[in-house]
């Protein structure tokens, strides 16, 4: 079992600039490989630093490629329907693949907040066709080195990309975020591996992955699914009611910025087509209340000592079987000393135990 970071870049801190912040979460990605995290995931978003500010996880990604020797770093994701160009992505990917090899872990996304879209431009209706096209072209583009396609979104006459990619990476495994049964399949259909957040129990969670699995070799057959990553927001401590506390009062500022971003309480997501599946979670919000949806949230992470931590990894992965743990330790202005604390506690404490769980389910199959 492979065990991450979920970066979010959420600049909450009193006082704090955000040049000070991106210098804060790039020491935060260092660390993870000091205290032995496998890998790292950028997300892409703009223009809301209450929410988060990643607006080229490529950029930054090489810079840590140079900083960093082993732990492998990927896009958690970048989101296509906000490039107009699909050809200059896999130009970026290509480039980032030369540098880190079998270091770089690719991750695409559709995008979900509606002033995003809107300050690029780009009509969110649109979104679900984007993103089929575009990750399907700089697939291609990866797998040959040839970028040429006319979609009614896109066109490219023929052109060789230069640096020649090394490989593609149809055959070799990508991530791709499945936050909705529609995205899953997606997901399945281009032979991604799902990518998702912690939001729900763990049972409807684990019904998501069933059935992307089922559709993924239904249509590839004999193709490795590959371990579907997870992201939870995590605080680690070796005393339990410090964790929940510090837990519960960061996640609460989390999930109130969600919210917020993502309008969740509003009533356009039934309009937005593609966006459909996501009404019934804003009504549900509405009908329960902030207060009791927050407490939902809470519930679904897995915080607390490593003991508690390791647990409820262990009672997911029993149910449903291989899965990377993308853990978030960064957000909603968590003090850093806090950060740092919980991080190599995690690593001295959670991941070698975790790997080990990983280790002992792959000897049982």
């Amino acid at each position: 079992m492979e065990v991450g970071l979920q970066f979010i870049f959420q600049n909450t801190h009193d006082g704090m600039s955000d040049a000070d912040m991106m210098r804060k979460e790039t020491e935060i990605a260092l660390l993870a490989e000091e205290v032995g995290m496998d890998f790292v995931l950028l997300p892409e978003h703009h223009f809301d630093p209450g929410y988060s500010m990643m607006p080229d996880n490529l950029q930054w990604l090489s810079y840590l490629a140079g900083k960093t020797n082993r732990i492998k770093l990927g896009t958690g994701a970048i989101i296509l329907p906000w490039h107009e160009n699909p050809t200059r992505v896999a130009e970026k990917i290509s480039m980032l693949q030369i540098i880190l090899g079998d270091r770089f872990m690719l991750g695409f996304g559709r995008g979900l907040a509606r002033e995003e879209y809107r300050a690029f431009g780009v009509d969110m209706g649109t979104s679900r066709e984007r993103f089929d096209q575009s990750a399907e072209i700089v697939l291609d583009i990866l797998d040959t080195g040839i970028a040429e396609y006319e979609t009614p979104y896109f066109k490219q006459s023929r052109t060789t990309i230069t640096p020649k990619p090394e490989h593609g990476y149809r055959d070799r495994g990508f991530l791709s975020v499945a936050m909705t049964p529609d995205s899953a399949m997606a997901a399945a259909t281009i032979g991604g591996t799902m990518m998702s957040f912690v939001q729900l129990p763990w049972e409807q969670h684990h019904a998501a992955v069933e059935a992307w699995r089922a559709r993924f070799k239904e249509l590839h057959p004999g193709k490795a699914t590959g371990a579907p990553v997870f992201s939870d927001f995590t605080f680690c401590h070796e005393d339990a009611a410090v964790a929940e506390k510090v837990a519960r009062q960061y996640l609460t500022k989390y999930y109130a910025s969600v919210i917020r971003h993502y309008d969740f309480d509003g009533s356009h997501w039934g309009e937005t087509k593609g966006y459909q599946a996501y009404q019934a979670a804003a009504s549900a919000i509405n009908e329960i209340g902030m207060d009791a949806a927050c407490e939902g949230f809470v519930q679904s992470q897995a915080w607390g000592t490593p003991d508690q931590i390791v647990e409820k990894w262990t009672r997911r992965a029993e149910l449903t079987g291989d899965i990377r743990p993308a853990m978030a330790v960064s957000y909603a202005g968590m003090p850093f000393d806090l950060v740092q604390s919980s991080l190599r506690l995690i690593g001295e404490k959670v991941v070698p135990r975790l790997h080990q769980l990983g280790a002992q389910q792959k000897i049982a199959a």
